[in-house]
C-alpha cells in the first residue's frame, strides 16, 4: 500500500513537471514569435495601417492593386480599387459593423441594397488581404488556441511548427493552420492553411514603422495564389476625412 501511494505521488509530480515544462516551452515560442514581429505591445499600440495588395485568388469584383487605410482601434477602413468593369471604387466602411458608403467614379451609390452588397464584397476582400500581411500576429486575442507541434527540418532550415486557430483576429479574418517559425529568428516563413492543400513560403519582411516588422511576399505552391504588398506602413496619424469622404 505504501509503495502504491509513493508511486502515485511520483507519477502526479512527474505529470505536473511535464505540464509545467510544456507550458514554459509554449510561452517561449509565443514570446519568440512576438519578438520577431516587434513585440506584442507595439502591435497592440499601433493604430493606423496603410497597405496595398496584389495577387491572390477569388477576387470577384476588384482587379489589380487594392489599397486600404485601416484604423485598428475603431475598425474604420477605406478601400480604393478598380472594378472588373474598369470603374474606380472607394468604399468607406467599418470591419466590425460591416456598414459603410460606396463611391463609384467619385459618385455616391444611393441604392442602399447595392451599396451594402459592395461593402460586403469589399469587407471580404479586406479579410483576405489583411489575413496574410498580419498573419504573424495570429496569436493575439482571447479566442486563440494554439499548440506547439515540435520542430521540423525543411531542406536545411529548422522550423518550430505551431498549430493555431483564431476565430476572432484583430483584422476580422479567421486564421487556422500551421505556422512554420524559424527557430533562430522567430520569423514565420511558411504557412499551411488547415483547409487547403496550398502551402505558402513567406519573405520580404519589412519594417513598417512603430517597431513592427511584417511579411510582404507570399508565394503559394499554386503560383496563382501568390500575394505581395507593394505598400505596408504603420502610421502615427491619418486625416480623419479619409474615412468619411472620397
Amino acid at each position: 500500500m505504501y509503495h502504491t501511494i509513493k508511486l502515485s505521488l511520483f507519477t502526479a509530480l512527474l505529470s505536473c513537471a511535464t505540464a509545467s515544462l510544456g507550458q514554459d516551452a509554449r510561452e517561449a515560442v509565443s514570446e519568440k514569435l512576438w519578438d520577431a514581429v516587434g513585440g506584442k505591445d507595439n502591435w497592440r499600440n499601433a493604430r493606423y495601417f496603410m497597405f496595398s495588395c496584389v495577387g491572390g485568388s477569388h477576387h470577384s469584383f476588384a482587379q489589380g492593386e487594392r489599397k486600404y487605410l485601416w484604423d485598428k482601434q475603431t475598425g474604420n477602413c477605406r478601400f480604393d480599387g478598380i472594378s472588373t468593369d474598369d470603374e474606380a471604387i472607394t468604399a468607406l466602411f467599418n470591419i466590425g459593423t460591416a456598414e459603410g458608403t460606396v463611391y463609384l467614379n467619385g459618385v455616391k451609390l444611393d441604392n442602399p441594397r447595392t451599396a451594402a452588397d459592395v461593402v460586403d464584397a469589399v469587407l471580404a476582400e479586406f479579410e483576405k488581404d489583411a489575413y496574410f500581411l498580419f498573419l504573424p500576429t495570429a496569436l493575439d486575442g482571447d479566442q486563440v488556441h494554439y499548440t506547439v507541434l515540435g520542430e521540423k527540418l525543411v531542406g536545411s532550415q529548422r522550423f518550430t511548427v505551431i498549430n493555431v486557430k483564431n476565430n476572432k483576429t484583430r483584422f476580422a479574418a479567421t486564421v487556422a493552420g500551421q505556422l512554420y517559425m524559424d527557430t533562430q529568428t522567430g520569423r514565420v516563413q511558411r504557412w499551411q492553411p488547415s483547409e487547403a492543400a496550398n502551402q505558402f513560403t513567406i519573405s520580404g519582411f519589412k519594417d513598417v514603422g512603430g517597431g513592427l516588422v511584417l511579411p510582404t511576399r507570399f508565394i503559394g505552391t499554386d503560383a496563382s495564389t501568390s500575394v505581395t504588398y507593394p505598400i505596408a506602413a504603420a502610421l502615427v496619424n491619418i486625416e480623419e476625412h479619409k474615412f468619411n469622404r472620397p
